[in-house]
């Protein structure tokens, strides 16, 4: 991002032209940022809740009682029951600082409990850690030269604008796009097929694509063996996964997982665009591994 600050304040904010992923252009939520800072009816004093939960009454405190009312809790609690200091919060400015280091050290050094700090997607970045050994994916700028793109559990349209653009771009060459969500977004109305499948099945159709990929040799050998560990096991647990099977569970049509699997597998540049949704259910993990492993084919 490029600000512009006049006064000491910032006025303006753009995207940077020379950066890669932006390309000059950023979504509406991050280009309005100094309209939110600056509005006129943005909080900019603490507010005490001065009625019961739910009726809306607060006054305005200073910073000071702020600060002394709630280190006073925090001691009394830590006092008794430390474990009972919850810290929950995001990643707010996305700073190192800011958004990780102090606060951490501050509650462990209280005694408070321990939670995951994002409860965004902690189960899918331990899959790909599992998977890859960490949690990555492929350059956005490399979706342009793709030949058909898995959206699979994402609406870029209006999560993802830079992904989007280069999905199009790709799309204007001849690619295929394919969105995989329970639910018909805005960006599955754009693709070439969207496939509904039921919530939570997203790790039993990649199991099933790899079924096929198997059972019809659609595979480099050569690479699996090169590149890969644990093929042996990951192919005996896909084998109890029959089109017939994966379609039942999913609630698609058998042929709508063969011939998935049959364009992911023929096609050399097929590329995976994995987001938050299909982690966030039971062995929500498991399931972005199994859809990781696709392409190792």
């Amino acid at each position: 991002m490029r600000v512009t600050i006049e006064g000491g304040r910032a006025i303006k904010v753009v995207a940077d032209p020379d950066h890669a992923p932006t390309q000059g252009a950023l979504c509406t939520k991050v280009s309005r940022y100094a309209e939110r800072v600056h509005h006129p009816q943005r909080l900019t004093t603490p507010m005490k809740r001065i009625g019961r939960k739910g009726e809306g009454r607060f006054q305005p405190i200073s910073w000071e009682e702020a600060s002394e009312w709630g280190a006073q809790r925090l001691l009394e609690i830590s006092g008794r029951a430390p474990e009972a200091i919850l810290p929950y919060s995001y990643a707010g400015t996305m700073g190192l600082v800011q958004g990780d280091s102090i606060a951490q050290r501050f509650f462990h050094k209280l005694g408070a409990s321990q939670l995951n700090r994002t409860i965004c997607a902690a189960a899918g970045a331990a899959g790909l850690k599992y998977t890859y050994g960490a949690s990555l994916g492929m350059l956005t700028e490399f979706f342009a030269e793709s030949e058909v793109i898995l959206i699979w559990g994402s609406n870029p349209i209006a999560s993802n604008l830079h992904f989007w653009t280069r999905a199009q771009e790709a799309k204007r060459r001849g690619a295929r796009l394919i969105a995989i969500d329970p639910y018909r977004s805005l960006t599955a109305e754009k693709c070439h097929q969207h496939i509904a499948l039921k919530p939570g099945t997203d790790g039993a159709l990649a199991l099933g694509m790899i079924n096929v990929l198997i059972s019809e040799e659609l595979l480099d050998h050569a690479y699996i063996a090169a590149h890969t560990v644990g093929f042996a096991e990951l192919k005996a647990r896909a084998l109890t996964y029959s089109p017939a099977r994966v379609a039942e569970i999913c609630g698609i049509e058998e042929q709508v997982v063969v011939d998935l699997a049959r364009l992911y597998g023929s096609t050399r540049k097929a590329a995976i665009r994995l987001n938050y949704g299909l982690q966030r259910v039971r062995a929500g993990g498991n399931a972005v591994r199994a859809i990781a492993c696709l392409p190792a084919r």
